[in-house]
């Protein structure tokens, strides 16, 4: 981030401390966005990004800075956007990631025709044109070798046209990894079995064909989609083992994902008589291992692939204290305020788009402390407000890394109810 004429402009593949030409792409009335032109003087924190597509790719934005200082960057970032929060409140300094790359476990590759052929890999920056990605830095070795088998024989395939994305995702310990094809309207019916033996026959465990708009449509199916990693089962060290779909949202760092559970374990910070409501509960990620220090959690996801990899992963370790409730946040948590429950804490972990609608129903279930799991800041800040409004105030903040390279950053937020 840069100044011009008192203008904040944002300029993308920088370092602080670089001295750049950029050109100006767009200018809005408060800001405006552009691109390295030249670099005439370097950062001392810049580091060659060992990548033949980070000029261009949008798959990660800091690789050309030093990761020892990515997570003192992360942290401005974190109390600019809550600055208005911060009074009375510990910021923790940003948990940083081990390992910082390879460290991805699944990847969303778009598929574009180019000519006989396609290209297949992530989206240019501030665009829906693909890079033909070979290797990626954020992914580990045999992630990458599975990766590019598939791409050099799907790039001879006719079906492959066809595709919109795959979606691969391997399991921790490296022994499991699945595909997901997601199809256009124009694949053929006999080439999603084609696609799936194909995967099958490069050594993938699993692969699924669906329509790209109905996912619960399953085209063609081969041996076992799912992947499996472990999470901490309460404080005391034990773990469990979770199971996901390929369908199924997970994490994208497992070993700093271990660390955000048993931070959130650490802000529940309650009875084991106390009653939790867990939304945006997917896969079990956060509402299991809270099970082992609370009397009976009630887990509400929306995903019915998630949903199904909850209840199914409750049973696998012998968990009897866990509801699930496959439906919306908002339209569950109406009925709980008209039905009169109540819980002693509620935790958050929603998507990118935040928990709107939610800040102005929780005061209703009597919860005392709210844990708050964010991966967008700007959304969260809108969702601070709300709930400060309703008498719930910031805290403690613990920002964690589970996205080096990029500009994104993982806060888990304690609020305490003040009215």
């Amino acid at each position: 981030m840069g100044r011009a004429e008192g203008k904040v402009v944002f300029v993308s593949k920088t370092v602080p401390g670089d001295k750049v030409l950029v050109e100006v792409l767009k200018e809005k009335t408060k800001y405006a966005e552009g691109r390295v032109k030249a670099l005439f003087r370097p950062s001392p924190d810049r580091v060659p990004p060992r990548c033949k597509f980070f000029d261009h790719c949008g798959g990660c934005q800091w690789l050309a800075f030093a990761y020892e200082r990515q997570p003192a960057e992360k942290e401005k970032m974190v109390r600019s956007f809550l600055r208005r929060h911060l009074e009375g409140c510990v910021v923790n300094p940003v948990v940083p990631a081990e390992p910082a790359t390879a460290y991805r476990h699944r990847g969303e590759f778009h598929i574009a025709p180019m000519g006989k052929s396609v290209r297949m890999g992530f989206f240019r920056e501030s665009s829906h044109k693909v890079v033909n990605l070979d290797f990626c830095r954020l992914f580990n070795e045999s992630f990458n070798e599975a990766y590019s088998k598939l791409r050099k024989v799907l790039a001879t395939e006719n079906a492959t046209r066809s595709l919109k994305k795959i979606v691969i995702a391997q399991s921790e310990d490296g022994e499991s990894i699945a595909a997901h094809f997601l199809a256009g309207r124009s694949l053929e019916a006999s080439d999603a079995p084609r696609l799936t033996r194909l995967a099958f026959s490069l050594g993938f465990t699993g692969a699924l064909v669906t329509p790209a708009g109905n996912q619960r449509l399953e085209l063609a199916s081969e041996g076992n989609t799912s992947i499996a990693f472990k999470v901490p089962a309460d404080g005391d060290g034990k773990t469990i083992t979770l199971r996901a779909d390929v369908r199924s949202f997970t994490q994208a760092h497992y070993r700093m994902n271990r660390v955000l559970v048993k931070q959130v374990l650490e802000m529940v910070k309650t009875s084991s008589h106390a009653s939790v409501l867990d939304l945006y509960s997917g896969i079990g990620n956060l509402s299991l291992p809270l099970a082992g220090i609370c009397a009976e959690i009630t887990a509400v996801e929306q995903s019915p692939f998630a949903s199904l990899d909850a209840k199914r992963n409750t049973g696998a370790n012998g968990i009897k204290n866990v509801k699930h409730i496959e439906s919306d946040a908002v339209g569950v948590v109406k009925e709980m305020v008209d039905a009169g429950k109540t819980f002693d804490a509620v935790v958050l972990d929603p998507p990118r788009e935040g928990a709107a609608g939610l800040p102005e129903l929780i005061p209703r279930l009597g919860a005392k402390r709210v844990v708050y799991v964010s991966c967008s800041l700007p959304t969260l800040e809108r969702d601070l407000d709300a709930f400060r409004e309703q008498g719930y105030v910031l805290s403690e903040v613990v920002p964690i890394d589970l996205f080096p390279h990029t500009y994104s950053v993982e806060t888990t937020c304690l609020l305490r109810r003040t009215r």
